[in-house]
């Protein structure tokens, strides 16, 4: 009976959809259970509704007023399941915040499986699902995980064309990864790429390769698709909601913000519980690496590339007028992985085995406890 059990279990853990589908099994109370925040969820409904009733669909209004404080892709899924239903589903709807979350740790661990033997590939993969604010955006009505899908795609991608595919449809579903987080959340789904191709290549030297992602077939798809985007906007709204969406929602929100203002400092205080509980593991372990000199080796290239982008991500945000927590949520899975692949390179066996033992009952009691909050607790969140 033993060996039969211990083999069905390997197995399970072996196939990542199987621990997905618990995972959204121990996920499922809290998700059907649980009241709607008035702060976001039931204004994106209510925007939803205006759209519908009104019949516009490129500009967005909040009780009559102009909202341009988000792109209309995720707007447009919720609109969608609304005439479908005739009612909004919030369980549903908050699929479309727990499945890019969960495609996150897919792309991840394929990304990462050469260089994370399983056990460490399920270690990271839990530290992500329950890193805080993690697992609060994969719980809630909000583009920020559709976003960092999207995001996390084009950095692949990026790796893919930087080192050396030479497939052309890989230059092609770039600028679409990237237009498709830039649609899903705003700016941020520009810079973050940008800025951390930059950084790669500074840091490598190679400034020149530059244009093999950025090329002109990116700069025109990105343009084309933003130019239609602004201008149906603009043939829906005039031209007081272009000024809106692309002067007061980008320009000041990162000068002079009139939401969440912060100070400059304010992220590297707020960092170690955004990404907690393993923040006190992750941010200690990618600074000693890059201490110690550890990310200069070749077999962490990879976890180099995902500390670097995530660093240069951390410093632009921060320079940033307008900041919450889930802003810094695009780096979260890269710090996660980096840290798991350096600690699965130093091959000290009872080292490793405290870590993942660690990894596991804290990540296994954290999504219990998500388990009885949707029982007990239907409007936590």
């Amino acid at each position: 009976m033993g060996r039969p059990t211990g083999k069905l279990l390997t197995a399970a853990g072996s196939n990542q959809w199987v621990r997905l589908a618990f995972y959204l099994l121990l996920l499922l109370p809290l998700l059907i259970r649980r009241e709607p925040t008035p702060a976001n969820e039931l204004k994106y409904l209510q925007i939803a509704d205006e759209a519908l009733r009104d019949g516009h669909f490129w500009c967005l209004y909040l009780d009559g007023a102009v909202y341009a404080d988000k792109p209309p892709l995720y707007l447009w899924i919720v609109m969608l399941f609304r005439q479908m239903l005739g009612f909004h589903c919030l369980p549903l709807l908050e699929l479309f915040s727990l499945l890019p979350a969960f495609g996150i740790l897919v792309l991840l661990n394929r990304w990462c499986g050469n260089r994370l033997p399983l056990r460490w590939q399920i270690g990271a993969e839990l530290a992500l699902l329950t890193t805080a604010y993690f697992l609060g955006g994969a719980l809630v009505l909000r583009m920020d995980m559709l976003m960092v899908f999207f995001i996390a795609l084009a950095m692949w991608i990026f790796w893919r064309i930087d080192q050396g595919d030479p497939r052309p449809v890989l230059r092609w579903a770039f600028p679409l990864a990237v237009f498709a987080a830039i649609f899903s959340k705003g700016p941020v789904g520009m810079l973050f790429p940008l800025g951390g191709c930059l950084a790669w290549l500074l840091s490598e030297g190679r400034l020149r390769d530059f244009g093999r992602a950025w090329g002109w077939r990116c700069w025109l798809t990105l343009v084309l698709l933003c130019g239609f985007w602004w201008g149906m906007a603009w043939l829906e709204g005039g031209r007081d909601y272009i000024d809106n969406l692309l002067v007061h929602q980008t320009v000041g929100r990162a000068v002079d913000a009139f939401h969440h203002k912060r100070p400059i400092y304010w992220y590297l205080l707020v960092i170690w519980y955004a990404m907690g509980p393993w923040s006190l593991l992750t941010i200690p372990v990618g600074a000693w690496a890059a201490a110690k000199g550890r990310l200069k080796a070749p077999d962490l290239a990879l976890a180099r590339y995902f500390l670097l982008i995530s660093a240069t991500f951390f410093v632009v945000m921060s320079l940033m007028s307008s900041k919450l927590q889930i802003y810094l949520l695009p780096m979260f899975g890269f710090v996660n992985y980096a840290c798991y692949m350096i600690l699965a390179s130093t091959h000290q066996e009872d080292h490793s085995t405290v870590v993942l033992t660690v990894t596991y009952a804290v990540a296994g009691t954290m999504l219990a406890a998500c388990v009885v909050a949707g029982f007990f607790f239907p409007s936590i969140l």
